[in-house]
């Protein structure tokens, strides 16, 4: 058997939040995990309803699944095949696992234990939307190949039938200068493509390179242009770290022309203080980054910050309704030169 002590040593040192409550639903005691995930002092959670820690819009009915619990107290998970969500000090809310268990030491006691789950939820908000946007990429590009590449080869096929029944050469020159022209543009179309896969400029002439071949398609295709400060840094980066970068500018650039309403935006990539750093920034509508996931939106923040992790870096988002967004990547030097030099 455990002492009193031992007992008060598992409360304070779990790894998850642990509560106990009365009947009435006051609580009568957490541990320093409650204090840390819900930001409030022992003291101001002591005799205070549990609902205070449950989301406004969901304490009525809170409540009512406590009584109805009270008359048959037996442990189990609480909301199966819900999404809970605990209620910071704050206001912010966030997504959470609760276990309940009756406590045999103190009648009508209840043992509620509390988990932050929000990176499991913002790993499985990533994979699926991974899963989607990877999904969204095949349809597109099947759709370009389809409307246009197998359009204009038909077309050629048969252009070149009826070439082949041309008796005049002077048309026939024509009609063949006509058809290589042709050619060439299909062919674009098709390196276009593969371009957006994989940039063959990241391999062969590095970032920077490929980076300004992005910019001038985004100039050419829909008319944003970018102010851009590109310092030489491939040397300090080995090739998954450039091939991250490219999809993090990629995809903060596509942000920026598809949701921030911007006039303009700036980029910045160099390398100062031991890491190379990139700062993409607009003048756009701006956003709070937490009304944005708890929407669930900012599934291409995620996958931004998910893509310099994996490298060793970190990513600083810094953004206000109406003020525009920055954001700042740095990833160490000695994370990738080390690799490249091996």
């Amino acid at each position: 058997m455990l002492t009193a002590e031992e007992y008060r040593a598992v409360f304070e040192s779990s790894p998850d939040g642990v509560l106990v409550i009365c009947r009435d639903g006051r609580i009568k005691d957490v541990n320093p995990q409650v204090e840390a995930l819900f930001g409030y002092a022992r003291e101001e959670l002591l005799e205070e309803p549990v609902e205070m820690l449950v989301p406004e819009p969901f304490r009525t009915a809170h409540v009512e699944h406590r009584t109805r619990y009270s008359r048959n107290p037996h442990t189990r998970p609480m909301g199966v095949g819900m999404e809970l969500q605990g209620r910071h000090k704050d206001g912010s809310l966030f997504p959470v696992e609760v276990s309940l268990s009756p406590w045999e030491i103190g009648e009508g006691r209840v043992v509620c234990t509390v988990r932050d789950i929000t990176n499991r939820k913002r790993m499985h908000d990533f994979s699926a939307g991974a899963m989607r946007a990877s999904e969204e990429e095949r349809q597109r590009i099947a759709r370009e190949l389809h409307d246009d590449t197998a359009q204009r080869l038909a077309t050629l096929m048969l252009r070149i039938r009826l070439l082949g029944m041309q008796t005049d050469p002077e048309a026939w020159r024509r009609g063949l200068d006509e058809l290589r022209d042709e050619i060439l543009e299909t062919a674009e179309g098709v390196k276009r493509i593969a371009r957006g896969l994989r940039p063959p400029e990241l391999e062969e002439v590095g970032l920077i390179t490929a980076v300004q071949a992005h910019l001038r398609g985004l100039k050419e295709g829909g008319g944003f242009e970018v102010d851009a400060d590109l310092d030489p840094v491939d040397h300090l980066l080995r090739l998954d770290a450039k091939l991250a970068l490219y999809r993090v500018i990629q995809e903060a650039l596509s942000n920026v022309v598809r949701h921030s309403g911007a006039h303009r935006a700036h980029l910045s990539v160099g390398a100062d203080d031991g890491s190379v750093y990139v700062l993409v920034e607009d003048d756009g509508c701006g956003f709070s980054e937490r009304k944005v996931r708890a929407h669930g939106g900012g599934l291409g923040l995620l996958s931004m910050q998910e893509r310099v992790v994996m490298i060793g870096g970190h990513v600083i988002i810094d953004s206000t309704p109406g003020e525009g967004t920055r954001i700042h990547i740095h990833v160490p030097v000695s994370a990738t030169a080390e690799a490249q030099n091996v």
